[in-house]
């Protein structure tokens, strides 16, 4: 070795001596067990990991599942029960056309006249009411005002709060949609789309409610929803929620009587074939919209037994 070189013939020495193990069949074979030792022991680490990672996720998903199933069962048991009191003991419920309703639990539309804060409530105990009980699937999905039924999020007021809190833990839980009026609504009308796909969806198409009885205009996004969705269309029209609670009253009235008129479906391709759904303008579409947001109003009001149709000018 000269300053700290090897020479040419010891580092031949040198490569000879560790290889020289090599040439016995014993160490090339005691060399390889412990190599797949090595890996099974890299691989079973990994398997084990692999196991707790997926028992934490099963378990946290159990965890959730246990706690909307509790959230549910609070949520429906209350509103049950509180609906069954107020729409059969308090007050009576007489319902008209319950042969009406479709077996589907999918694609079905039903649009309703808006009186008070309680129709959906109302409909929905009189046309799913007990069979909701054993098939949860025939739950409406209904579209809420935010401002009545979620609050407003950013406000400080104790109403505000409260119906924040009451829309996360109660109404969320009984498949109400929020739904931002004071928004153009033709942009939330993908999202209900996607709720029409595998839901019965419940929807006023006057987007608020009536202050003197009368059944109201319909809305584009309604009319738009029906287009692109073509659902099964429910008209239903209601009559006595605004004596028990309408715009203006905090405290449930009792001793009324509401009734539920449930229409038809709606022939869809008699109602869309009357326009043209190629127009050179989006001011157009927005009136064929409109269009057929009105026909649908006008055979919500026809269900009412005291309907008179206007005379013709």
């Amino acid at each position: 070795m000269r300053d700290g070189k090897l020479s040419a013939a010891e580092a031949g020495k040198s490569r000879k001596g560790r290889t020289g193990l090599r040439q016995y069949p014993a160490w090339r074979r005691l060399n390889a067990r412990w190599r797949r030792f090595t890996r099974r022991s890299r691989m079973r680490n990994s398997a084990v990991a692999k196991k707790v990672l997926d028992v934490k996720s099963r378990v946290a998903d159990a965890c959730q599942k246990a706690g909307q199933g509790v959230g549910f069962s609070v949520a429906f048991g209350t509103a049950i029960a509180s609906s069954f009191m107020l729409f059969r003991v308090l007050n009576k419920t007489k319902v008209y056309g319950l042969e009406n309703i479709p077996e589907e639990h999918e694609n079905v539309l039903y649009c309703l006249n808006h009186c008070s804060l309680l129709d959906n409530f109302a409909f929905e105990a009189a046309a799913y009411v007990p069979k909701v009980i054993f098939k949860r699937k025939y739950i409406p999905v209904s579209l809420a005002d935010r401002k009545n039924f979620f609050g407003d999020p950013s406000s400080r007021r104790l109403k505000d709060r409260v119906l924040t809190i009451l829309g996360r833990h109660f109404f969320r839980h009984l498949k109400a949609y929020p739904v931002d009026r004071k928004r153009a609504d033709m942009g939330q009308v993908e999202r209900w789309r996607e709720l029409l796909k595998e839901n019965i969806v419940i929807v006023f198409p006057e987007g608020t409610r009536t202050r003197d009885g009368s059944v109201g205009r319909g809305k584009p996004g309604v009319g738009k929803l029906i287009y692109e969705a073509r659902p099964i269309v429910m008209p239903v029209y209601m009559s006595g929620t605004a004596e028990i609670l309408g715009v203006g009253m905090r405290v449930p009235a009792v001793f009324r009587t509401v009734r539920v008129y449930i229409g038809k479906p709606i022939d869809l391709d008699e109602l869309i074939g009357k326009y043209d759904w190629n127009p050179d303008s989006k001011a157009q579409m927005m009136r064929n919209y409109v269009a057929v947001s009105d026909a649908i109003m006008e055979q919500i009001r026809r269900l009412n037994p005291q309907y008179s149709p206007p005379n013709p000018q």
